[in-house]
């Protein structure tokens, strides 16, 4: 399989989990067991993980190996100012274009995610009850492997949304203000492309690329930061007003839902800022060294 096609296929994964990752709550608050569910939810957690290590590498290899030919080769014909040679801006223009496909990745796997979460829901708080029984993680991943083979047993489940359900999580008036959807979106857009542009910044940036690259980390420290501050308190309110009988259910689906939508829109605003977020690491690189 091609190298980049691969990685889309991981980042796609990746959003698609990060997607399903509120809709576990609801799972939680259903079946009562809402440590639970957290708890059994890191180990679907931990595959995302895994694919997220792979990424980071497989891209840098493949950005290392286009702009060092590039680079050398401009170096003899441009001496003195090698990334402004047309060789070396066409290479960029070609990896901005990769990295881009990569990001269409990320909207790809949360457009999945989004039309997965009735089935995610519905599968996973069988799955809470399936380790209530056994008591073993290793018990629940057999019986959901189990039931991928026969449809309709087991843990696995497939359903969606009735029109009605859906058109009434859209149009009723949220209880609590909207500004935590906002900066779900900024944070989600930058945490979507912060690896992608130190890889680009250290391809502006050639001569100290290793530190270009390692600059992105504050983009994606500061994007997990907000999340953490910003919204993720709020979703964890509105989970224990549920399962405390405060607030109806339909209040939890409707934020994870337009949470779902707010990711969305994140990974379409990181096609817009993902070569702005490039230049600034650049900037810093060059501040730094």
């Amino acid at each position: 399989m091609n190298r980049l096609l691969f990685v889309f296929l991981l980042t796609a994964f990746i959003n698609l989990i990060n997607t399903l990752t509120r809709s576990s709550r609801l799972s939680g608050v259903r079946t009562k067991h809402l440590a639970t569910a957290i708890s059994l939810f890191s180990v679907v957690y931990l595959a995302a993980s895994f694919a997220n290590t792979l990424q980071a590498p497989l891209l840098a290899s493949t950005v290392e190996s286009a702009i060092e030919e590039a680079y050398n080769q401009s170096l003899l014909i441009y001496p003195g100012n090698a990334i402004e040679s047309p060789l070396y801006q066409a290479t960029l223009v070609e990896l901005s274009r990769k990295l881009r496909f990569v990001i269409l990745g990320a909207t790809l796997g949360t457009v999945v995610g989004m039309f997965a979460i009735p089935s995610f829901v519905t599968s996973f708080s069988n799955a809470i009850k399936s380790f209530g029984q056994t008591g073993s993680v290793f018990k629940v991943i057999y019986l959901f492997f189990i039931s991928m083979f026969k449809p309709g047993s087991g843990i696995l489940r497939f359903r969606m949304s009735s029109r009605d359900t859906l058109k009434e999580l859209l149009t009723r008036k949220m209880s609590i203000p909207k500004g935590f959807l906002y900066w779900n979106l900024a944070s989600y857009s930058l945490w979507t492309a912060n690896v992608l542009s130190g890889l680009y910044a250290g391809a502006l940036y050639p001569e100290f690329r290793s530190t270009a690259v390692l600059m992105a980390s504050i983009v994606g420290n500061a994007a997990i930061i907000v999340n953490v501050m910003m919204v993720d308190p709020i979703l964890a309110k509105v989970t224990d007003d549920v399962a405390r009988g405060i607030r109806d259910e339909i209040e939890l689906k409707q934020i994870v839902l337009f949470l779902a939508i707010s990711n969305l829109l994140g990974t379409l605003l990181s096609q817009a800022v993902f070569e702005p977020v490039a230049w600034v690491l650049q900037l810093l690189t060059g501040w730094i060294v």
